[in-house]
């Protein structure tokens, strides 16, 4: 990565990652990632010669980012005994929380691909997202199952509920909106959405 071809290459997946979450890849286009990046055309195009090539790239890198924020914890989750199950959940949540306030850029891209942005990438879930969320949902079933709840449900309303609070944050009251950079409401996403699940998931302690 030293090398200026790979400070390039870097550069561009940088740029790429941030118009893809602002504008979604659809309306993005090459020449707008190398003007943004102060770049030639001809120099993105030699790095990826696809805009397609190059969107599956930052998927992947977000991707991999948000596993080695969560998988540890998934991992906690799935191991811990009963007796310690409402205190792996919470590190779970606190895990995916404070990765997506630290990169917001992954909701936002993923929010994008919701909306059926670059609906024509047609294996991305398949290849990227199944993979991890499928090892969360596993973890998930074994808090899940004992109380009757629904394993892959619980795991997207923590899903959910984390992209939506990161890219929108809430409406305080005098109609100003007020999210993840507001400490306060942070706090009190955070402790909501523990105990969300907490009695959703019918811990003794919720």
């Amino acid at each position: 990565m030293d090398s200026p071809e790979g400070e390039r290459r870097e550069l561009i997946l940088r740029t790429a990652t941030r118009l893809f979450a602002a504008l979604g890849y659809d309306v993005t286009s090459t020449a707008q990632i190398a003007e943004a990046a102060g770049l030639d055309p001809a120099e993105v195009a030699a790095h990826f010669p696809a805009k397609r090539e190059l969107y599956i790239e930052v998927m992947r890198r977000a991707r991999d980012l948000l596993a080695a924020v969560i998988k540890e914890r998934a991992d906690e989750l799935l191991a811990a005994p009963p007796e310690r199950r409402s205190e792996a959940l919470r590190h779970f949540i606190d895990a995916y929380l404070d990765g997506c306030v630290a990169h917001p850029e992954i909701p936002a891209l993923w929010m994008h691909r919701w909306l059926s942005d670059a609906s024509d990438v047609v294996d991305l879930e398949i290849k990227s997202a199944q993979p991890l969320t499928q090892h969360v949902v596993n973890a998930m079933a074994e808090l899940a199952e004992p109380a009757g709840a629904d394993a892959l449900h619980t795991t997207y309303t923590v899903i959910w509920c984390i992209h939506g609070f990161v890219l929108s944050g809430v409406l305080d009251g005098t109609g100003v909106r007020r999210g993840a950079d507001d400490p306060d409401q942070l706090a009190r996403f955070r402790a909501h959405l523990h105990r969300l699940l907490a009695r959703g998931l019918r811990f003794p302690d919720a």
